[in-house]
């Protein structure tokens, strides 16, 4: 039996370089946290705007679709700290009552698991004989999006394995074989702890919290376009100029104005 070669890069927590923190990258990551796609498209897109290299290799969209679903989470939970948001107060549902409650977060605690042996591959004895599959990463993520069918774990199972006749095996694997093969890549895969288990103010029932940094870790495009409007108004720059212009600067200037503006600060 053939097998092909792994599609997913054996990259568990790569050393991530950020792109400069300019206006025009702080919008790019805004607009791409609230793109009308699916959330992995939207985690590629925010991986793209914001890093400009990842394990020494210049970042581009397929190399991010290519990482491990583990590594990526890490990554955006960097995104995080590298944006000043790393600590905060996140709203969740509860699971028992569906009320909303807030959370304190710390990203910079979130716990890491490193890969296990043979990493970004495993192989697993099954019914059909020795299988060999690859760790999930952004690409799988983004065709599962799309939920292609009724049965999403053979559809994983199909994605991930290595045998030239992988689509064919997720349809006659045993319900045991598909436990197997879960397990076995929860043991191979790098992981974070992105989710927290937290009692319900409301109800008082025990709920768990999943940490997911796009949905309150990134700025938003009303932000920078408020500051943006403030600086031109002031000071007729373009908005090339000001987008130019690091983050803390656009910000410490916008203060400025806006104090200017409530007759706190002093003359033009």
């Amino acid at each position: 039996m053939g097998w092909r070669a792994p599609e997913t890069l054996a990259l568990a927590f790569p050393e991530a370089v950020p792109r400069p923190m300019t206006g025009a990258v702080e919008l790019r990551l805004a607009e791409a946290a609230i793109a009308p796609v699916s959330r992995p498209e939207r985690a590629s897109e925010v991986l793209v705007a914001l890093y400009e290299t990842l394990g020494g290799e210049r970042v581009t969209a397929p190399l991010v679709r290519r990482l491990p679903s583990g590594a990526r989470a890490w990554l955006l939970c960097r995104a995080a700290a590298l944006l000043g948001r790393e600590s905060g107060w996140f709203q969740a549902d509860c699971s028992a009552c569906g009320a909303p409650y807030d959370l304190r977060l710390h990203l910079a605690e979130v716990p890491k698991g490193p890969p296990g042996p043979g990493f970004p591959m495993t192989e697993v004895e099954t019914s059909l004989g020795p299988r060999r599959f690859e760790v999930p990463n952004g690409r799988h993520e983004e065709v599962l999006a799309r939920g292609t069918t009724a049965d999403p774990r053979r559809d994983l199972v199909a994605l991930l394995g290595l045998a030239g006749t992988a689509v064919e095996d997720a349809c006659r694997f045993t319900e045991a074989d598909l436990d197997r093969i879960e397990a076995a890549l929860d043991a191979v895969a790098p992981d974070i702890g992105d989710e927290i288990a937290t009692t319900c103010p409301a109800c008082g029932a025990a709920t768990r919290a999943v940490i997911d940094p796009l949905a309150f870790a990134l700025p938003r495009p009303d932000e920078i376009l408020r500051e943006t409007h403030l600086i031109a108004r002031a000071y007729h720059w373009d908005e090339g100029a000001i987008h130019a212009l690091p983050v803390s600067r656009r910000r410490a200037y916008a203060q400025l104005i806006a104090a200017e503006m409530r007759g706190t600060g002093g003359a033009r």
